[in-house]
């Protein structure tokens, strides 16, 4: 008598990582505004010349948090699982199992289409992470199909079908 087995999938960890670029797509303006009042504010004679030097710097450093917060994300993407890294001085780990994963969206701002990049929302039946976005990924990057087959085939491997009422 032959038995029936079941597939096995074998899939690398794939790891992404926000583009720099993002963070001009994030914060250009700001980074523009911040130089100018660091320059101003070092002209000799400026009304409260004081004032915008600290006030600059202290955008200076909440930018420089900015940069070093969006280089310390990864993404990881498993054979069954959807792991989040992020934080500079405090690191978290969010979990996402693949076969809870539910739909895809991509999207990119006007500043993200300048720079080439997008941001792919992914949604799941996850309690503590309902959505999440993977930010600063390249345009032409096509990541949905490699996630959709990891999704699947976890699917699969755990017997769960989706029942949809049309």
């Amino acid at each position: 008598m032959k038995t029936q087995t079941q597939p096995t999938y074998r899939f690398g960890t794939m790891i992404f990582r926000p583009r720099a670029r993002q963070y001009l797509a994030n914060d250009l303006i700001i980074t523009i505004v911040c130089l100018a009042g660091l320059v101003v504010a070092g002209i000799d004679g400026v009304f409260m010349g004081n004032v915008l030097l600290w006030a600059s710097l202290v955008i200076a450093v909440s930018l420089v948090y900015r940069f070093l917060y969006l280089r310390s994300m990864r993404f990881i993407i498993t054979a069954e699982q959807f792991i989040y890294e992020h934080g500079v001085f405090h690191r978290t780990r969010d979990f996402m199992e693949l076969y809870r994963i539910v739909d895809f969206r991509e999207e990119s701002s006007f500043l993200q289409q300048i720079f080439g990049l997008k941001t792919i929302q992914i949604y799941s039946g996850d309690r503590s992470t309902p959505r999440l976005d993977m930010v600063g990924m390249d345009m032409n990057d096509n990541l949905i199909p490699f996630i959709r087959e990891r999704v699947g085939a976890n699917r699969k491997r755990n017997g769960i079908y989706e029942i949809t009422n049309r």
